[in-house]
């Protein structure tokens, strides 16, 4: 995925300033695609360049200009080309997972100490997707309940990720409290 898709997805609901496609970036789909203002606008720059969005300025006394963007039919056309276009899977970088490998060189209370600190990390995180619905209440109110119930099953995911983390964190600091080293047999290897 790309931030011109999620973009145009926004887009594709109602015309927005750059301001505004944060703001709801923000209450929508940063728990998986985080963006920050600057590269909205640079993205927006390139789409318009592209031909898929519009941008309308709108005048204000005093302050500046508003930068109100559209959608255009092409900008549709990719937006829904992108849709019903099967995504590779991403590249998994996870710099706690890459503390974890290295763990084996701290004594056992560092190495629990680090993952004590995972799972408070990762508690806090699920806190944070039990107030995305509150969060999302007003952008929410008026829109289609089946485009709600696709949202959210995106924060449904995010809950079974994390739960799924926190106990896997919780298996390794019994294991590592335990001292029993015994390698772990992979998920997929249930013979």
């Amino acid at each position: 995925m790309t931030l011109k898709h999620a973009i145009l997805g926004l887009l594709n609901y109602e015309p927005m300033t750059g301001y505004d496609l944060k703001k709801t970036i923000d209450i929508s789909i940063n728990h998986f695609w985080p963006a920050v203002q600057s590269q909205i606008y640079t993205t927006l720059a390139k789409m318009e360049k592209e031909g898929w969005v519009t941008v309308e300025t709108i005048p204000q006394e005093s302050l500046p200009p508003r930068k109100v963007y559209s959608l255009t039919p092409t900008g549709r056309a990719e937006f829904v080309d992108w849709l019903t276009t099967p995504q590779p899977y991403g590249e998994t970088r996870i710099a706690w997972l890459v503390q974890v490998f290295f763990a084996g060189q701290l004594d056992d209370q560092k190495a629990l100490l680090l993952l004590h600190n995972l799972k408070s990390v990762f508690r806090q995180r699920l806190e944070g997707y039990a107030s995305i619905p509150e969060d999302n209440r007003d952008s929410l109110r008026n829109d289609p309940p089946r485009d709600k119930f696709f949202w959210m099953l995106t924060v449904d995911f995010g809950v079974a990720q994390t739960i799924s983390q926190i106990q896997w964190i919780d298996k390794v600091i019994h294991t590592v409290e335990s001292r029993e080293y015994i390698l772990p047999t992979l998920a997929g290897d249930r013979s």
